[in-house]
């Protein structure tokens, strides 16, 4: 009798090394699936399923994000030479950064967050634009 859950037809144990290889080349978690054969709903449900895979992923997007951060490095730096099987002159600094920010905003974004605690703040009133504040 064929398995009913397709979930568990397609991952294969060999499909972590696969993926850290894949992604060490600067590409996405989600297009591992079109190299196996399976769509980006399928990698993302293998991580509550298979506890390999989902630590395989965490690896993977280290490795992917040091594909970008070498390549930034080597810009930075003013290397002009061939630099870890990639020539540094062909590197587009606009690309790596929107890559970085887009891919990796946890640790490249500009945003900053603000807690603010308004329950200690003064009463503050508001009036409009042209109205009189009539004497108390």
């Amino acid at each position: 009798m064929a398995n009913p859950n397709p979930l568990h037809t397609k991952y294969k144990p060999e499909y972590c090394k696969l993926l850290i290889q894949h992604m060490k080349t600067g590409m996405s978690y989600e297009s591992f699936g079109a190299e196996v054969g399976c769509g980006r709903s399928t990698i993302y449900q293998w991580e509550g399923v298979y506890p390999e895979w989902k630590a395989a992923k965490e690896l993977a997007l280290e490795a992917a994000q040091s594909y970008f951060e070498k390549r930034l490095v080597a810009k930075v730096s003013g290397s002009t030479t061939k630099n870890e099987n990639f020539d540094v002159k062909l590197v587009d600094n606009s690309c790596l950064i929107f890559a970085l920010k887009t891919r990796f905003h946890e640790t490249f974004n500009e945003r900053k967050e603000i807690t603010l605690d308004v329950t200690e703040m003064p009463k503050i009133e508001i009036g409009l634009y042209g109205t009189k504040k009539e004497d108390d």
